[in-house]
């Protein structure tokens, strides 16, 4: 028989490291949008334009990695509290 093993901690860490990351990618992306104010404001015309259609880009490409990551996030810590109490369930069955 083979034997699993999970390691509930590393899998609360790596769903922190998820969380982390979409906290740290969307402070960057409001610095950046913060930080390029000043400069966009003396933009018209072409240029203006190219920079909203680039920005919106990234947006989406941002918030299509947020949502996989808070996905990913999510499916760590219900797997680990899944396998947690199904831990727990066995124990109780030998006594434990």
């Amino acid at each position: 028989m083979t034997e699993i093993r999970y390691n509930f901690a590393g899998l609360n860490a790596a769903a922190d490291s998820c969380g982390g990351a979409v906290r740290n990618m969307t402070s960057e992306l409001d610095g950046l949008k913060s930080g390029i104010a000043p400069l966009l404001a003396t933009w018209d015309g072409e240029a203006r334009e190219a920079y909203f259609q680039r920005q919106g880009e990234w947006e989406s490409a941002a918030n299509d990695l947020r949502d996989l990551l808070t996905r990913i996030e999510r499916a760590l810590r219900e797997s680990a509290g899944k396998m947690q109490a199904r831990e727990a369930a066995n124990r109780q069955k030998f006594g434990g």
